[in-house]
């Protein structure tokens, strides 16, 4: 049995979703979370003398990040230049890569621009934002 730091992953957004695919690293990344979002229907047949059965129907995945803000960063800039634009101008691909496996998740996402500024004077300015998965996602080894 073993413990796995979080340092593993390499995150990149593609600055150009509606030319052509331009992956820049996003940097600042201290914190990554990932969260596994199911639909699940739950049902009470008649035959079953009330016992429940459930289905897993649908899915998502949301990778949050934060960190902290690094001007001039392309892969922060880019997301952070989504504020105040809405629908299909926030939908990307993101790539997340484990450098211990090789394992690569490519996820078309809508992006959610959290904080990205402010903070404690004694404190670097912060960076969160979280990739919504927009449909099925891939993972190549």
């Amino acid at each position: 049995m073993g413990r796995n730091a979080n340092t593993v992953y390499k995150v990149e957004i593609d600055s150009t979703p509606s030319t052509s695919e331009t992956y820049v690293v996003v940097g600042g990344i201290t914190d990554l979370e990932w969260d596994n979002s199911e639909e699940i229907q739950e049902n009470f047949f008649l035959e079953d003398d009330g016992a429940g059965s459930s289905d897993i129907t649908g899915g998502r995945l949301n990778i949050s990040v934060s960190g902290k803000r690094v001007d001039g960063d392309a892969g922060q800039d880019y997301i952070v230049g989504l504020v105040g634009s809405y629908g299909s101008a926030r939908k990307s691909t993101v790539k997340l890569t484990n450098s211990q496996t090789g394992d690569v998740y490519t996820i078309p996402c809508s992006i959610e621009v959290g904080r990205f500024s402010g903070g404690s004077t004694v404190e670097l300015e912060v960076f969160e934002c979280t990739f919504h998965s927009d449909g099925a996602w891939t993972v190549s080894a």
